[in-house]
């Protein structure tokens, strides 16, 4: 009963809400001078309404996701794949949402979402919500579509060897000094990646010893791997 609030379409473009304060003509007459101080001004009263609306309140959607594209996809691997009568694949086109921002978990949550179609590129945020192996495949896709991109190929044996140094270990893993470099390995594999003047020198400085064991170790060292 104190508040008046007018707003548009939900599915407009921009969405306005505007708040009035409804003012009753009794209360002009009761307040006393003793209430008017008391009382917050509206102008004051309008500004914390929309300083705790704007920071907390969400009208639609979900907060991170800032705006959705529609479009119909023209290249293959956008295509839905299904099966004819005649058993044959054959690729169609959809229409597709893509969004700009990214919440996984909310958008999965939703009733009307395939979930089997939905995926991100935010390879932290599916470690998150599908765990070490659904990153290990969408870090996987994510390389073959920057090769695909440029027009390289690379076989997938190689690719799918990088994907699994680095989801080993339960958690990612980055192809830097500042990861593969901090496993527990042999002196000689590690400076044949980074830093490999820093590396001798830190493993002479505290008597390492190298097993031997890897391939880059035994290349270095101008001796057969054991390998199959």
């Amino acid at each position: 009963d104190d508040l008046n609030c007018i707003f548009n379409d939900d599915n407009a473009e921009k969405l306005v809400l505007r708040i009035r304060i409804m003012n009753n003509e009794e209360s002009k007459f009761q307040d006393n001078d003793e209430e008017s101080v008391d009382k917050m001004e509206d102008d004051m009263f309008l500004r914390c309404i929309e300083a705790n609306m704007l920071s907390d309140m969400t009208l639609q959607g979900i907060e991170a996701i800032a705006k959705v594209y529609m479009h119909l996809p023209q290249t293959e691997a956008k295509k839905r794949i299904i099966i004819t009568e005649q058993g044959e694949f054959k690729a169609i086109a959809e229409w597709l949402l893509e969004t700009d921002g990214t919440s996984l978990m909310k958008v999965l949550s939703e009733r009307d979402v395939d979930p089997i179609r939905t995926f991100s590129n935010d390879i932290c945020e599916i470690f998150q919500v599908l765990g070490i192996e659904a990153v290990r495949k969408s870090v996987e896709k994510e390389m073959n579509a920057v090769l695909q991109f440029y027009g390289l190929y690379v076989n997938y044996r190689h690719l799918a060897l990088l994907c699994d140094v680095m989801t080993a270990k339960g958690h990612l893993m980055a192809i830097t000094r500042h990861g593969i470099n901090r496993q527990d390995t042999g002196a000689l594999m590690r400076c044949s990646f980074e830093e490999t003047v820093d590396v001798l020198l830190d493993a002479a400085s505290h008597a390492e010893v190298d097993p031997m064991r890897g391939v880059s170790e035994n290349i270095i060292m101008g001796q057969l791997p054991r390998m199959g």
